[in-house]
Parts: structure tokens; sequence; C-alpha cells
């Protein structure tokens, strides 16, 4: 089996402000997007893409990939304006440079920095033993509440999970379902999801430092993690 991983780091940053984009900014001396490639390139992946915003290609070969020795990149290629197209774009260079048969994707958002080696295998792991699409996910452990129309209701949390990336699928699975998706979506298992209902989505067990920079707080959340205090 060949694993592919697939970065994206495309996204414009709207929520977090600021004139540099997250995956761009210093966190801890290194650019957000340096710490997803490095659990990437510690992984079981046999190549790594990552899909940047047009224009952007030949900064983040220089400023990153060079720079830090990133050696299982294959391709960075430009992305769509919005994540789904992106992720397709990303499918489709995953099978031009590896084909379809006995080939597995790993999608990622590099607003996930915290991301580690061992959850990727795990996830790799998971494929090669017959699952064809993977997703971590985490329980949350606030409350939660539901208002519709006036009406709170409380949500049972051991049936509600939080979902991260990477995210793991046969790679002609996930193209067929983006190449027949109709509708906007929120991640890649919902466009498998919406595409086959039968296809099983499995989730293996997320980590909670596996979260998405957003806003400027997360920033010092994430600081302090990687120091470990």
């Amino acid at each position: 089996m060949k694993n592919v991983g697939i970065v994206l780091a495309a996204g414009s940053s709207t929520r977090m402000g600021g004139t540099t984009k997250k995956q761009y900014r210093v966190l801890l001396g290194h650019p957000v997007l340096f710490y997803s490639l490095k659990a990437f390139e510690q992984s079981y992946v046999s190549d790594i893409i990552i899909v940047c915003a047009e224009g952007e290609e030949e900064f983040v070969r220089k400023e990153i990939v060079d720079k830090y020795d990133i050696m299982k990149v294959s391709s960075i290629i430009p992305g769509a304006s919005e994540r789904s197209g992106s992720s397709f774009l990303g499918i489709k260079e995953a099978i031009r440079i590896r084909g379809r048969e006995g080939v597995n994707v790993l999608i990622h958002d590099a607003a996930r920095p915290l991301v580690n080696p061992e959850l990727i295998n795990g996830i790799i792991s998971d494929l090669e033993f017959g699952q064809r699409a993977v997703v971590p996910a985490v329980t949350p452990s606030d409350t939660i509440r539901l208002e519709d129309g006036g009406t709170v209701t409380t949500l049972e949390r051991e049936k509600i999970r939080q979902i991260q990336t990477p995210q793991g699928f046969e790679a002609g699975l996930i193209h067929d379902a983006y190449v027949n998706l109709k509708d906007p979506v929120t991640d890649d298992a919902e466009a498998v999801m919406k595409y086959d209902p039968s296809v099983k989505i499995a989730f293996t067990e997320g980590d909670r430092r596996n979260f998405k920079l957003t806003f400027p707080t997360d920033f010092e959340l994430a600081e302090c993690m990687i120091k470990k205090c």
C-alpha cells in the first residue's frame, strides 16, 4: 500500500485576523505549516502533497520545505477558493503520482499543527487492515446544548464526536465521492457519506492536542502545549 499525505494550506484565515495567514505565522520559532509537515515526514506516508494558495508555491518550497529539509514532499500545488475544492485537487494529484489502486490518502488541515506521527500511523494501519474511510474524533468534555426556535435541548456527550483531521480514505473512493459531489460539505468524510451511504466511516480515537487554530487565543494554547507546560 502507498499512503499519501495531503496537507491543505490554502485557507485565507479570515477569523484569525492579522496580515499573515495563520499557516505561515510563526509558532515558537517555526511557521505553523512546518509542524504538520514534520509530523507527516516522520510518519509512514510515502509522499506529501501541499495544497497552498495560488502564487504561494515557491514561497512554501523555499521558506518551509527546503529550509526544513522536508524530504517526502512530492508536489506543491495551487488550491481552490473553498476547502473542498482544495481537497479534490490534492486527491487528483495523489492519484496522478501514485495511481488509484492500492493507494490511500490522508487529508489534513495545516491549521492543526499539533498532529503527531502516532495518530497518522494509526489511521494508516486502520486503512491497511480493511477500513475504507477513517476519521479521528474525540468526545467533547463540555456540556452541549442545542437551541432551536426557543427550545433548548441538552445533548448526550457520549453520542457526540468532535471531528479532526487527518481523515484517511481509499484514493479511488474519495476521488469518486468528490467527482459526484453536488452539495457543500464540511469535511471530506461527509463527501463519502453523501456519495455512498453504505460505506462505514470508522472512528479512531483522536488527540485533544490536535485542535484547529481558529482564533488568536488558540496560538497561546498551542505554544503552551508545544512547550509541554
